[in-house]
């Protein structure tokens, strides 16, 4: 079900008990999708089944760790540019 978030703010506990009872609410802003209410049992799922994305895993390690040194970042440039080179196919093979 999708309802406009000015509807929402009027009826919220009904929204609230279709949730509870397995309905998804998408409230819309401007016209569009910004938010949606799910129950608690679909929510646990949810967080059940989350793994980050590499981005983010990623993101924690360079957190976590401070990153590569600038001698780390430049050996691994060097080896980028020469697989670059050794793996880039030549102009005019076929």
């Amino acid at each position: 079900m999708t309802v406009p978030l000015f509807d929402v703010k009027a009826k919220l506990s009904e929204y609230v008990t279709m949730a509870e009872n397995g309905e998804v609410i998408e409230i819309t802003k401007y016209g569009k999708t910004s938010t949606v209410i799910i129950s608690l049992k679909e929510y646990e799922e949810l967080k059940k089944n989350w793994h980050p994305s590499f981005i983010e895993q990623l993101n924690n390690w360079k957190e976590n760790t401070g990153g590569l040194t600038q001698k780390e970042y430049a050996e691994f440039e060097s080896v980028l540019k020469r697989n670059k080179e050794v793996y880039t196919p030549k102009e005019g093979l076929f």
